[in-house]
C-alpha cells in the first residue's frame, strides 16, 4: 500500500500547535506527541507495500520495486521471484527476494524475503482466493519487519459490484533505533477502477482503491494507539495521480493516542493533491503530506 499516508503529516499540525498554545495560558498541557503516530504509519505502509509486492511479482514484474524472474535482466542484482505453481491441486506458492539489498523505485532498500501462498488461484485479482504472506529476515530502510500472520481473503464482486478484500495483519516492527512496534489490523479494500474484463491483470496504472477498517497496537515507546476508518468516509488512493508513493485522495481517518485527544485527518474529496486537514480538540490544521 507504497507511499507514506496522512499520518506522518501529524508533526507538523501539532507542531502549529504548539504555537498557537503558546501564546495561551503557560498552565495549559501541551498535546504535541505524534510518535504513536508516525509507529503506526510505518506499519501501515510497510503492510500495504507487501500487498503490493505479491500482487504484481504473481505477474512476473514490476518496475516499481524492481523485481525479476530473468537472472539476465537488468535488475538481475535486486529482487527476484520465484513461484511454485506446477500442480493446480495444491497450494500455489511465490516467493519474492530482495537479497542482501535492493533499492526500488520507490525509494525503499529491502532485503530478505517475502512468502505468499495461494490457495486459489496464483493473483489477487482471483475470486475466493485467500492468500497467506510470511517473512524471512525481511527488512525495510534498516527496519525489520515480523509478518505473525497477514492474510488477503478475495471476497468478490461484493461491494456494488465492485471487487473487495478482507485484509487482516499481525506484525511487529523492530525499528532501527532498537525499539519495537506492534501492530494489528483488520480492514477492507474495495477496487473502484482498474478491473479489466476477461480477467485480465488489474490496470494498477489506472486504479482506485477505498480502504476502511480498524487498527491497534502499540508504538515504540510503549503507547497504545487505536485507528479507524469508517465505510461511510473511506480512504481513496488514485493511482493516476502522479509519483511512486501515492498520497489518500478523499476520505476521513481517526487516530487516537492512548487518552489523548483524538486526531480527525481529512483528505479531501478526490483532488490529486498533496493537502489534508487535521482538526486536534477543535483545532484545525492545513497540512502537506509527504
Amino acid at each position: 500500500m507504497n507511499k507514506k499516508t496522512i499520518i506522518t503529516s501529524l508533526a507538523l499540525a501539532t507542531m502549529s500547535a504548539v504555537l498557537i498554545f503558546s501564546s495561551c495560558s503557560k498552565k495549559e498541557v501541551v498535546d504535541s506527541d505524534t510518535s504513536a503516530a508516525e509507529d503506526h504509519t510505518q506499519a501501515e505502509t510497510h503492510s500495504n507495500d507487501i500487498e503490493n509486492i505479491g500482487e504484481q511479482a504473481s505477474y512476473g514484474s514490476m518496475s516499481t520495486y524492481k523485481l525479476t524472474q530473468s537472472q539476465e535482466s537488468i535488475y538481475s542484482t535486486c529482487a527476484t521471484i520465484t513461484s511454485y505453481a506446477l500442480n493446480s491441486t495444491d497450494n500455489d506458492t511465490l516467493i519474492v527476494n530482495f537479497g542482501t539489498g535492493c533499492t526500488g523505485l520507490d525509494g525503499r532498500t529491502r532485503s530478505g524475503s517475502l512468502q505468499y501462498i495461494y490457495t486459489a488461484g496464483l493473483h489477487y485479482r482471483d475470486s475466493a482466493d485467500v492468500i497467506n504472506v510470511s517473512s524471512n529476515n525481511y527488512v525495510v530502510d534498516g527496519n525489520s519487519i515480523n509478518i505473525i500472520s497477514k492474510t488477503i481473503k478475495n471476497l468478490g464482486h461484493i461491494t456494488n459490484s465492485n471487487l473487495t478484500w478482507n485484509i487482516s495483519a499481525n506484525m511487529s516492527i523492530t525499528k532501527a533505533n532498537g525499539k519495537t512496534i506492534t501492530w494489528t489490523t483488520n480492514k477492507t479494500k474495495v477496487l473502484l477502477a482498474g478491473e479489466r474484463p476477461n480477467n485480465q491483470p488489474i490496470d494498477w496504472a489506472h486504479a482506485q482503491i477505498a480502504i476502511y477498517g480498524t487498527a491497534i497496537g502499540t508504538s515504540a515507546n510503549g503507547e497504545s494507539f487505536t485507528a479507524s476508518v469508517a465505510e461511510g468516509t473511506w480512504l481513496i488512493r488514485n493511482f493516476n495521480c502522479t509519483g511512486y508513493r501515492k498520497c489518500f485522495v478523499a476520505g476521513e481517518l481517526d487516530f487516537t493516542p492512548g487518552t489523548k485527544p483524538t486526531r480527525y485527518i481529512n483528505f479531501g474529496t478526490g483532488t490529486c493533491d498533496d493537502q489534508a486537514t487535521v482538526t486536534i480538540s477543535g483545532h484545525v490544521y492545513n497540512i502537506t503530506l509527504h
